[in-house]
């Protein structure tokens, strides 16, 4: 078999979405195709501090349906050469059941260290973010959601080379009194090309394993992303 040919076979297979019948007559996704894809703005205020506006939409269901359409906005802080702080503000349309969409808030707060051992960057992230439904109450079924989430990536700088390889992995513990436990696995593999006066270009790969449940779903995630940065100048 040729290698177009295997491509396809695996594009096939993949598009196929497989569906799973439980005992209770629902019937479950265990298998997805996404796409997640976004066009932001950067302002380094200085070499300590910068903010970000973040407009994305994600598709699902073999990446042909808008699931969720996102409005970040974002703010960092960097008081050590390894350490970070940040925060980040998240408005989600995101579509429910009926086909409707859902109107979310998320806040998200971050610490983040970062250290080099010769051509490998190592990075460190712990975030903790809470969402609930805008206009819905707890009486209506609303609660606040609150995850930690663990992320560990490391980046190999190649000489020469533009397209520098990401490997991250990322593990979210739901802290809902409900809900609570280990329930999702993020395993991403990406790159980024710089255009200098233009801003970043963004491509990752990335598949998700959920946890914790009769039925696991095995999401496969095409990811693009552009990002323009501003500089103030006056600080340079």
């Amino acid at each position: 078999m040729h290698l177009f040919q295997k491509a396809l076979l695996c594009c096939a297979l993949i598009l196929n979405t497989p569906l799973v019948y439980s005992q209770d007559g629902y019937t479950y996704v265990s298998q997805d195709l996404e796409s997640w894809n976004s066009i932001g703005l950067k302002y380094k205020i200085n070499k300590k501090f910068s903010i970000g506006l973040e407009q994305g939409i994600r598709l699902n269901q073999n990446a042909s349906i808008a699931d969720q359409i996102l409005t970040d906005f974002s703010f960092k802080i960097k008081p050590t050469k390894y350490l970070n702080f940040g925060a980040g503000l998240r408005y989600v349309a995101d579509r429910g059941n009926n086909d409707l969409f859902d109107n979310d808030f998320r806040f998200n707060l971050d610490a983040i260290y970062k250290h080099k051992v010769k051509a490998l960057s190592f990075k460190y992230r712990l975030r903790f973010q809470n969402r609930n439904e805008i206009g819905l109450s707890t009486a209506e079924g609303d609660y606040f959601k609150n995850y930690f989430r663990l992320k560990a990536g490391i980046e190999y700088n190649i000489k020469n080379w533009k397209l520098d390889p990401v490997f991250s992995t990322e593990l979210f513990r739901d802290m809902t009194k409900y809900t609570g436990g280990f329930d999702k696995l993020r395993f991403t593999l990406g790159t980024s090309y710089s255009f200098k006066k233009w801003g970043e270009l963004d491509a990752f790969y990335r598949i998700e394993q959920s946890l914790g449940t009769s039925y696991p779903k095995t999401t496969y995630i095409i990811g693009l992303g552009y990002t323009f940065t501003l500089k103030n100048k006056s600080n340079d």
